[in-house]
């Protein structure tokens, strides 16, 4: 035995397993969103709203200069999307939070990354911030 226990799926869908430590695959991402939102499907199908947002990243040997501009696709599943996809606007500061995965990008099989949201916000971070977040100075 693999040392990893899953419990039984009623849904249909592989199981969680359930020793992975749940601290593991959190992400937490600000930015501008640099298009308007549009509609797609889950892997399994489901309807989701797709985000783009753009943020500058530091250059690691010098974090006073930007090293480039990164974007980074944000699947947020409709119940999310619902309550929070209105609010947003395109040129606009984002906060979007969740797990990390990866889906087909193309014909070939390459795959890109995207945030699975759990929860995304229009502007910076909420105050108060919520339990996830340690933030510094709190």
């Amino acid at each position: 035995m693999s040392g990893w226990r899953c419990r039984s799926a009623q849904t249909g869908r592989e199981p969680f397993p359930e020793r992975l430590p749940h601290e593991l695959n959190h992400l937490v991402l600000t930015g501008t969103l640099l298009e308007k939102p549009h509609g797609a499907r889950s892997p399994r199908g489901d309807a989701v709203t797709m985000l783009r947002l753009g943020f500058p990243v530091r250059d690691p040997e010098r974090p006073e200069d930007l090293w480039t501009l990164a974007r980074c696709g944000v699947e947020v599943p409709a119940a999310i999307a619902k309550r929070s996809v209105p609010g947003l606007r395109v040129g606009a500061p984002v906060l979007a939070w969740g797990q990390l995965s990866d889906r087909e990008a193309d014909e070939y099989g390459d795959q890109r990354g995207v945030i699975v949201a759990a929860s995304v916000h229009p502007g910076g971070l909420p105050d108060p911030p919520p339990h996830l977040f340690l933030v510094r100075g709190r």
